[in-house]
């Protein structure tokens, strides 16, 4: 009687399905199943208010027509575009700034937003007076509207620094003095003196202009009757 033989690959994958059977229930008998989640109670919470805006106060001196250096803070005036030192205007506008700090040296600042780089744009102002603002009134910077009008902005003091760079335009201050034609004005009335001599010198001028006209009269008179031989 000849004996059924397995193939040996069978054999193996059989055992091997066994003891994965063995050890999968072995498991499952230590860990029972977890249980299903349950839905978590509402939390009444209040949303996440925003970190205060960071202020300095003290005092100041001005690096350029619009960055001042307040302790060890470096900050540029928020709103404003100051001509930089070596362009034309940019001396002035540091001198006017330098102006405005000597007064007072109770500067404050609020810092306004950063740039990529985290250099501070403040909103400083030295009592009731806004130094971007007073800038502009002078016409010695132009409004830096990505600035004002970016998400976030304060929409009136970005209407405030529109009207007074449009009172600089205005005027012709600073910056715009260029683009605005000086009007003209009236020439005063004409004394009685000035009207007398104005009359001679017509006068003057009519007695010669007769005079010329006589003597080409009297040429002409001359060489007709005494005709070139």
């Amino acid at each position: 009687m000849s004996r059924i033989r397995f193939p040996s690959k069978l054999v193996f994958g059989l055992l091997s399905g066994a003891i994965a059977a063995t050890a999968s229930a072995a498991l499952r008998a230590d860990n029972p199943p977890v249980p299903p989640a349950m839905p978590a109670t509402p939390v009444e919470m209040a949303p996440l208010a925003p970190p205060p805006p960071q202020e300095f106060e003290g005092p100041a001196i001005a690096l350029d027509g619009g960055t001042l250096q307040l302790g060890e803070e470096r900050l540029t005036l928020f709103g404003v575009d100051i001509p930089a030192m070596a362009a034309s205007g940019g001396i002035k506008a540091r001198l006017a700034l330098e102006a405005l700090l000597a007064d007072d040296n109770k500067l404050h600042c609020v810092v306004a937003a950063r740039d990529l780089q985290l250099h501070k744009f403040a909103v400083c102002r030295r009592g009731d007076v806004d130094l971007s603002e007073a800038m502009l009134l002078a016409g010695l910077g132009t409004v830096d509207r990505y600035a004002t009008r970016a998400k976030g902005a304060d929409p009136q003091l970005a209407d405030r620094y529109d009207q007074a760079e449009a009172e600089a335009r205005r005027a012709g201050n600073g910056l715009w003095a260029e683009f605005v034609k000086p009007v003209a004005e009236t020439p005063p009335e004409p004394t009685v003196l000035q009207r007398l001599c104005l009359f001679l010198k017509e006068w003057q001028a009519g007695i010669g202009s007769l005079a010329g006209f006589f003597l080409v009269g009297a040429l002409l008179l001359v060489t007709r009757r005494h005709p070139a031989r």
